[in-house]
């Protein structure tokens, strides 16, 4: 019995019962078990929470674990996680784990709140793996802040056509959520050229 096999067991038998075991195996155990566990996770919802919080708080547990409960908090989108987010933020210096806490924040309605940091990380920032992830965070805030910040860098020369396809993902990830901002993405000087190519690329997708 592989290990998929052997969790989708545990779930069967125990049900929401298994909720304490597959929190101690996303963080505890090898990636690719811990993906599986996040996905058990994620479609038990609501019921997951209570001891995901616990869990957040827990010092003991490693740093690069303990920030798939994070990311598991924001794909969830209870607010009740929001302050354990912000406690998080504390114990991590390092931006790419912040990055992936602000992203969750994000996801919960704190996107006004966080979109000013990711926009002068993105500014700030170089790293091309660094810049993808920025680029997924901002698209989760909902933002006209983040809308001109991915318009900006799609009009940058330096950057190359596959971020700009990455970039038009975001921006239209956006607009998804937040028709209205339709009008100030045309409002901006390269506003029109991207929402051409936007209806290019929806039409190719």
């Amino acid at each position: 019995m592989n290990r998929e096999d052997l969790i989708n067991r545990i779930i069967d038998e125990k049900g929401t019962e298994a909720v304490p075991v597959l929190l101690e195996l996303l963080v505890s155990e090898d990636s690719e078990t811990a993906q599986i566990c996040f996905e058990a996770l994620l479609q038990m919802g609501d019921t997951v929470v209570p001891l995901l919080l616990e869990k957040m708080r827990s010092k003991e547990i490693d740093p690069v674990s303990r920030l798939y409960l994070a990311d598991l908090a924001g794909e969830i989108g209870d607010k009740r996680a929001v302050p354990y987010l912000y406690e998080m933020l504390r114990d991590y210096s390092d931006e790419r784990s912040q990055i992936i806490i602000y992203e969750a924040l994000a996801r919960l309605g704190e996107g006004e709140n966080v979109v000013d940091l990711l926009v002068l990380l993105l500014d700030e920032n170089g790293d091309s793996e660094l810049r993808d992830q920025l680029i997924m965070a901002l698209s989760s805030t909902n933002s006209s802040v983040a809308v001109k910040a991915l318009a900006r860098l799609y009009e940058d020369k330096r950057t190359d056509k596959s971020t700009k396809a990455f970039v038009l993902e975001g921006i239209h990830s956006i607009l998804s959520k937040r028709h209205e901002l339709k009008n100030y993405l045309l409002s901006l000087h390269n506003g029109k050229e991207i929402a051409e190519r936007l209806y290019q690329w929806q039409e190719e997708n």
